[in-house]
């Protein structure tokens, strides 16, 4: 894992706080098919598609969180699971209230569902509060599967700016295929 706080963008909106997640990160070839898709789903629905730092798979949202507490974050990475997964991304949604798009694997994999639990636990014993949401697909409309050997779990800053999310690496773990 490297040490990548000098690396924080600034300003950030509190210089002492950053919005923070853990995240599952797909590699360049796969990210792509995402984007692509990305791009067909906003032409058919004339809508925008995500810009390609940004894809990713949530696994816990922190929020603001002192950059002092960054640490004690990374240290719950280190104690996760090291066991990835594949995933097959085949269901598109969309929210209805934003109308934003997704897609979403219809199965999850077991590893990766202990991985969230593991880590939601973790988070909730160290003082984090988290959203109580379960680690799940929202069946709608299948597609032409992407198919994603996850091999790592991510620590991410996020600074929202007027142009959009800038996205940080705060940490990174090698999850086994």
């Amino acid at each position: 894992m490297t040490d990548p706080t000098d690396q924080l963008h600034s300003p950030l909106p509190s210089p002492d706080r950053i919005r923070a997640f853990f995240a599952l990160v797909p590699e360049d070839a796969v990210r792509l098919q995402f984007l692509a898709l990305a791009r067909d789903v906003a032409r058919r629905s004339r809508g925008r598609s995500i810009s390609g730092e940004h894809v990713h798979l949530t696994l816990a949202f922190l929020g603001d969180v002192p950059l002092e507490s960054v640490p004690t974050i990374r240290t719950i990475g280190d104690a996760m699971p090291r066991n990835g997964a594949s995933l097959a991304f085949d269901t598109l949604g969309a929210w209805r209230a934003s109308g934003v798009a997704w897609v979403a694997p219809s199965v999850l994999p077991a590893a990766l569902a202990t991985l969230h639990a593991r880590l939601h636990a973790a988070l909730i014993e160290a003082g984090f509060a988290l959203e109580n949401r379960p680690f799940q697909p929202h069946p709608r409309q299948q597609s032409a599967p992407i198919h994603w050997a996850v091999r790592r779990l991510s620590l991410i800053g996020s600074e929202l700016r007027p142009e959009g999310p800038v996205h940080t690496t705060l940490g990174e773990w090698a999850l086994s295929a």
